[in-house]
């Protein structure tokens, strides 16, 4: 019996020993996180923030042709209608509520509204009014104009009824034309700025944390009047001021979103094509003078064939009429020498007549095969301008749908 005993109260032991090792396990970790949790944040975990509330930002801008607006409150969601609105839109961008300590400041001035959606003011045509370019010349008779010329035209129609769809989209080109402006206009009123009261830099967007004291300090506390202020990156960190912040200006945020070389390069595609445009202009010109050529040349060898056939008619007659009077004065007088001679002359002259004529015709049937010479080379000439405007104007429609998308 007391072995038994023995037995059970040892097994007890064993259990309490497990137990309180178990609960010593678990209260080092409890302790451990709780000494993580309240430790203060390391300043490269707040630059990691930062940069992240950073690449959400721009993400945005890719995706929606404008920044985010601030939000009201620590809820994340933007309020564009909250003039004093400074929080970080961190549910909005789709990011970790950790962010919700960040502050954030974006351009709201007028006329230059980074937060705003743009006006479609960016276009591949120019806003030039290109409709009435590929009209061909009006041909007359059994003349028309070539299959390749008409399938050419029907090309640069296609991409200038392309080019017009794409006035009235908004993409992030229109944008970085808002930022071009704001970036001409820095000192006008409501800019946003980051400094001091009496230095500061306006800038596109600021993004403020509040550092280890959880607290806004500096310029970055919010004023008597409600209003708040940011201060520039950089500032030394002091017993008083532990605050980080990140301040992109337009040039710089034009730079980083490659605003310059985008909008560069479809202008300069815009303008290729109207200078192809203008080209096209002149090739009609000409090409309608061809057409004209043409019309010219069968009307001058229907006139050669027609002194052709009057030439050969007064041909018959003058002979006709010299063997009539030379018969008539043989029944009559006799045949004299001058009535003969006449009746030579007048054969003569109809048949010098009837010789040019034929070398009329001649000149008129090689100027007709000219024209058209000239005209199919100006028709070879007309496909080339066409296909030129159309590619010009079809890479500035390209460059103009992509906007800032890689």
């Amino acid at each position: 019996m007391k072995n038994i005993f023995r037995s059970q109260r040892g097994f007890s032991l064993v259990e309490l020993g497990v137990a309180m090792a178990v609960m010593g396990m678990m209260g080092i970790f409890v302790w451990r996180w709780v000494e993580t949790t309240r430790a203060p944040m390391e300043r490269p975990e707040m630059q990691r923030q930062l940069n992240e509330a950073q690449a959400a930002l721009e993400g945005f801008l890719l995706a929606h042709h404008r920044l985010p607006c601030s939000a009201t409150t620590t809820n994340g969601n933007e309020s564009c209608v909250d003039a004093a609105a400074v929080h970080f839109p961190w549910r909005t961008l789709g990011m970790s509520s950790e962010l919700g300590q960040l502050h954030y400041g974006v351009n709201r001035g007028a006329g230059m509204d980074l937060a705003a959606l743009p006006s479609a003011s960016v276009s591949p045509d120019l806003n030039i009014n290109f409709t009435d370019m590929p009209v061909l010349p009006t041909y007359t008779g059994s003349l028309s104009a070539s299959a390749a010329v008409t399938a050419a035209a029907a090309r640069a129609q296609a991409a200038i009824t392309q080019a017009n769809t794409r006035r009235a989209a908004v993409n992030g080109l229109d944008w970085c034309r808002t930022l071009r402006g704001y970036a001409a206009n820095l000192s006008a009123a409501g800019a946003l700025t980051a400094g001091n009261v009496s230095s500061s830099l306006p800038v596109a967007y600021v993004l403020v944390h509040p550092g280890s004291n959880n607290q806004f300090e500096g310029n970055n506390a919010i004023g008597a009047s409600g209003t708040w202020r940011f201060d520039l990156p950089g500032q030394a960190q002091q017993h008083d001021f532990d605050d980080i912040a990140l301040a992109v200006g337009p040039a710089d945020l034009g730079t980083r979103l490659g605003c310059v070389g985008r909008l560069g390069a479809m202008q300069a595609s815009a303008q290729g094509a109207y200078a192809a445009y203008d080209n096209a202009r002149v090739m009609q010109q000409y090409w309608s003078l061809r057409v004209f050529d043409i019309a010219t040349a069968e009307s001058a060898l229907e006139s050669a064939e027609a002194g052709v056939t009057m030439a050969a008619m007064g041909l018959a007659l003058a002979t006709t009429s010299a063997v009539l009077s030379i018969a008539s004065a043989a029944n009559t007088e006799g045949v004299t020498a001058f009535i003969v001679a006449m009746a030579a002359v007048n054969v003569g002259v109809a048949v010098a007549e009837t010789v040019l004529a034929a070398q009329d015709l001649t000149d008129a049937q090689e100027a007709l095969e000219d024209s058209k010479d000239k005209l199919a080379a100006a028709d070879t000439y007309a496909v080339q301008v066409y296909d030129t405007f159309t590619q010009a104007l079809t890479q500035a429609i390209r460059l103009d749908t992509k906007g800032l998308n890689p």
